[in-house]
């Protein structure tokens, strides 16, 4: 076996949402949740590896070289795709300036999402003004082919441009074309979430994800439980006999760093995962590093997704789903705890 593609992404909720429709269509994908573990999980002969750079939130110069980290652990030769986020944010034309390529073919949106490029500019759901495309390449914009894709047909004509494009630049949207383009499949069955219980640690403030938990919270038989950055008790929980748990960060009294309320939320979860619950969803790419990293993992075997743009993943003797903070509708974590409540485990 030989590896096909390597994703190099800014988080963790990227590195498997891109991942995700390449295990769907019966890839093995491994995914290494730092930089520095590239060549190890390069040894486990995957089709497809994701690494999580973890750079969304660097300093333009550190995020050059953990994307350069990874690059240099990576067989010569093997096709490259660099994930971006869909509302351009990060350190992207600092992570581009590590790869070596002569042209990108740059693809941000994701159609299913109503997420779309228009005019050169990403706009649409969760937009609310247009961000073009070029000024966040910068240099680099004069060697990248920037299509308008406001369609599935859009997103089919863009891959046409492939061959011209030694480095694929996109979200979602892109991987899923190019996982459908490479395979010559459609996505397979969803996998099983462990249940009947699981915890949800929300650590993105994301007004999607926002309203995605008040959803939750309103179908009743939920524990919701606050943390002021970051921080809660557990003991109430571990004595609770909801099936479904919801720990969610809300500001404290005083302001910290996203990455510092992460921290916090992994700390105080050690003594609830995986004594507590079959499957573990975690939103946000800092929130997801931080507890998988306290949890002593730095990869995962990826299995698909429950729902599209929900990655599942194996590791530590748990099921995982993450998501982005601006993916999904309103129901999906509705949807998600139905699936783990309906779980025998």
């Amino acid at each position: 076996m030989s590896l096909q593609l390597a994703i190099l992404a800014d988080d963790l909720t990227g590195a498997l949402d891109s991942a995700a429709p390449f295990a769907a269509r019966g890839c093995r994908v491994e995914v290494a949740l730092r930089p520095d573990v590239t060549a190890e999980v390069c040894a486990l002969e995957a089709d497809v590896l994701a690494v999580s750079t973890r750079s969304r939130e660097l300093p333009a110069a550190e995020a050059r070289a953990a994307v350069a980290q990874s690059a240099a652990a990576l067989p010569r030769g093997v096709r490259l795709f660099k994930k971006i986020d869909s509302r351009l944010k990060g350190q992207i034309e600092a992570e581009l300036s590590a790869l070596a390529f002569s042209r990108a073919l740059v693809v941000p949106a994701i159609v299913g999402f109503g997420r779309v490029v228009r005019n050169g500019a990403v706009t649409g759901f969760g937009v609310d003004d247009d961000i073009p495309i070029a000024p966040v390449l910068g240099r680099f914009a004069e060697r990248s082919l920037i299509p308008d894709v406001e369609s599935d047909g859009g997103m089919r004509a863009a891959l046409e441009q492939a061959a011209e494009a030694d480095l694929l630049v996109g979200a979602r949207g892109l991987a899923e074309a190019w996982a459908r383009q490479m395979t010559g499949r459609e996505a397979e069955a969803a996998p099983a979430l462990a249940g009947p219980r699981g915890i949800f640690v929300i650590g993105s403030r994301d007004p999607i994800t926002l309203d995605q938990v008040e959803a939750l919270r309103n179908r009743g038989g939920v524990l919701h439980v606050p943390a002021p950055n970051g921080t809660f008790d557990a003991e109430p929980v571990l004595r609770s006999d909801a099936d479904l748990v919801v720990i969610q960060a809300v500001p404290g009294d005083r302001g910290l760093r996203p990455s510092e309320v992460a921290s916090n939320l992994a700390e105080h979860l050690r003594p609830l995962a995986p004594a507590r619950c079959g499957t573990l969803l975690l939103t946000g790419g800092a929130t997801a590093e931080a507890v998988l990293g306290a949890m002593g993992l730095d990869r995962m075997r990826l299995l698909g997704e429950c729902l599209p743009g929900l990655p599942v993943g194996r590791a530590g003797g748990l099921t995982i789903v993450a998501k982005s903070g601006g993916f999904g509708d309103v129901g999906t974590l509705v949807r998600v705890a139905d699936m783990i409540r309906g779980a025998k485990g």
